[in-house]
């Protein structure tokens, strides 16, 4: 009876982790390539954040970070964010930043971005893009704070 309790609470445990990491990055439906849920819509991050272009990647050139798959155009973006993932992610996780700011976990559309003080912000819209244009440091900060409160109540769901 042990052995039977210990094996459903080890398989338990092992199901739940992918699903915290899916909680706290903006995935998609689905698997990748590599095996992970797929950020970004699949967008390329170093394309997006160093020329403004929000060009599809391709499985070829992927990377998995953090429990989630980037695709990128190609291999040179690819060893881009190899070297800094942090100067590519997208902050809280790629959802609506503005959204995250009133505590609530939207979409973000790399279409709507915007990259200030080098950090890349992901928007549900353009209504939540010009919302959070309004005061980006202000927003900014609310949504960093509230982040770190969402994250914190999922940690606590655990």
């Amino acid at each position: 009876m042990k052995s039977i309790v210990f094996t459903a609470l080890t398989v338990a445990i092992a199901l739940s982790t992918p699903a915290f990491a899916a909680d706290e990055i903006n995935v998609s439906n689905g698997i990748s390539a590599a095996g992970a849920p797929l950020a970004a819509h699949g967008v390329d991050l170093v394309a997006l954040v160093n020329d403004g272009n929000p060009v599809e990647g391709f499985a070829t050139h992927s990377a998995t970070y953090d429990g989630a798959s980037y695709y990128f155009a190609s291999a040179a973006n690819l060893e881009s964010f190899e070297a800094n993932p942090a100067a590519y992610l997208p902050q809280h996780g790629g959802f609506c930043s503005f959204g995250v700011s009133v505590g609530k976990k939207f979409d973000g559309d790399p279409d709507q971005y915007l990259v200030a003080d080098g950090k890349l912000y992901l928007f549900l819209n353009a209504e939540t893009r010009a919302a959070f244009l309004k005061d980006v440091p202000a927003t900014a900060k609310t949504a960093d704070d509230q982040w770190a409160n969402i994250k914190s109540v999922a940690v606590g769901e655990l």
